[in-house]
Parts: C-alpha cells; sequence; structure tokens
C-alpha cells in the first residue's frame, strides 16, 4: 500500500467514524462500563505501545489545552497527559486463562531482535474522531510502520502471532485516545464541541524507541501510572553492529 493510499485510508476510517457518530441515533456509551465487561471484571492488559505523553509532553501542548477545554464536560473523561499512549499490539489480559505474568519477560526477549530491524520512523498526529464505543480520538499517520512492527512482533512471539492469526493481513490504523464518554450529558452538545478540532495538527513526531508495557487501569483509577516494563530500540541496518541488551 503506497503512503497516500494509507494516509486516505485512515482519513476514511476517521471520517466514517465521525459521520456514524452524528447519524446515530443511539445514547452516549459509558466507556469504562463497556471496557468493565471487555477485560473480565478489571483484568489488567499487556501492550506494545507508544507512551506519546511521557515522550513527548511539550509537543502535545496543544493536545493538552484541548484537554482541558473537554475535560469541563459531563460527557466525557479526560485522563492526564503523561498517560496518552497509542497499543499497537493488545497482547491480552493478566490472567491464568490468558496472559501469564511469567511469560512476559518472553514476550520482550523474542520480539526485540526483530523490533530492532525496523528503521526508526516519524508520525504526524492530526485530526479528531469519536469511534462508536466512546473514544474520542486523533489520527495517527505512520506511513504503514506499525503494520510492519505487528508483522515483525507476530514473526518473533508464536504466543502473539496466533492469538492475532490473520488480523496482520488487516491494515491496522493506528489512534490515540484522549477522551472517553461518561454515558452522561448531551450528545448534541458534545458534537457542537468536537467539531471545533476536527482539524487539530499536533505535527510531527520522531520515534526510535518501543515500548513493553503494562497498563494498570482499576475500577477506582483508569489512569494509573503506565508500567512500562522494556524498551526496544529501532535500529533498522544498524542492528547488525555489535551487541544489543
Amino acid at each position: 500500500m503506497s503512503l497516500s493510499e494509507s494516509h486516505q485510508l485512515y482519513e476514511q476510517k476517521s471520517q466514517d467514524d465521525w459521520d456514524y457518530f452524528l447519524s446515530s441515533t443511539s445514547q452516549l456509551t459509558d466507556y469504562w462500563s463497556k471496557w468493565e465487561e471487555s477485560s473480565e471484571n478489571w483484568r489488567i492488559p499487556i501492550q506494545f505501545i507508544q507512551p506519546l505523553g511521557l515522550e513527548y509532553p511539550e509537543q502535545l501542548n496543544p493536545i493538552q489545552n484541548l484537554m482541558d477545554e473537554l475535560a469541563e464536560l459531563e460527557e466525557l473523561e479526560v485522563p492526564p497527559l503523561n498517560w496518552i499512549h497509542m497499543t499497537y499490539i493488545h497482547v491480552g489480559f493478566l490472567s491464568p486463562l490468558d496472559v501469564l505474568w511469567s511469560q512476559v519477560e518472553s514476550f520482550y526477549v523474542n520480539a526485540a531482535p526483530r523490533i530492532r530491524r525496523v528503521e526508526p520512523f516519524s508520525i504526524e498526529i492530526r485530526n479528531l474522531s469519536i469511534s462508536s464505543d466512546g473514544r474520542v480520538y486523533i489520527n495517527i499517520f505512520d506511513n504503514g510502520c506499525y503494520q510492519e512492527l505487528r508483522k515483525q512482533i507476530s514473526l518473533g512471539v508464536p504466543f502473539i502471532g496466533k492469538k492475532m492469526n490473520n488480523t496482520i493481513s488487516e491494515t491496522f490504523i493506528p489512534t490515540m485516545d484522549i477522551a472517553y464518554t461518561t454515558g452522561q450529558g448531551d450528545k448534541e452538545k458534545l458534537i457542537s464541541k468536537l467539531e471545533n478540532y476536527r482539524s487539530i495538527d499536533a505535527g510531527t513526531f520522531n520515534l526510535d524507541l518501543m515500548k513493553l508495557a503494562r497498563v494498570p487501569i482499576q475500577p477506582h483509577d483508569h489512569y494509573l501510572d503506565l508500567d512500562v516494563i522494556a524498551e526496544i530500540p529501532l535500529l533498522g541496518a544498524e542492528h547488525r553492529k555489535g551487541y544489543h541488551n
């Protein structure tokens, strides 16, 4: 898929989500109630993430200004900036039937050599939309690089590759959540507010580190500090030179 084709696909998905939200007659979703169900009663996820709020707090200042405004709405719940991240692989939930904590180190060990083969890349963060499940998000235009990372990790970690099955062949569209619907308030009021920021642009971010993390979402606090388990540098051709821990 060419660069222009991937951008068009991302933009179309964002527009489709927005159009659906405008046309839907359903009430606002309580996002975290849905999460409680999908996480089987607040089990903690293990994910490969880009913790953008931790990595680029100053560059995300324009986003922080918007989040401060959105936090005043009863329709939305807004996380702190240092929690803002993008998930490019949801490995699973910590539980005896899904992911064991004793397995997590092996995910890093087996994924790291393949992640290092990927060249450092840049992303553009722009264009706001909202998903049907209540995530207010901003698009991340990555030229398909996260798709390549997902492929490399699925090849390096059989456990993850098996869980992903055929999804690796589907185009992955990265987004960054900045707020979640509460199920309360007025939908038209929320639409009116978000419309003003549909074209928000945070600029270009240069990336050279990937992270594996435990995301400790709990019922009493959905936004506890991200627990970064491992950092893996993107080295590209440089990965062949010397020893890398």
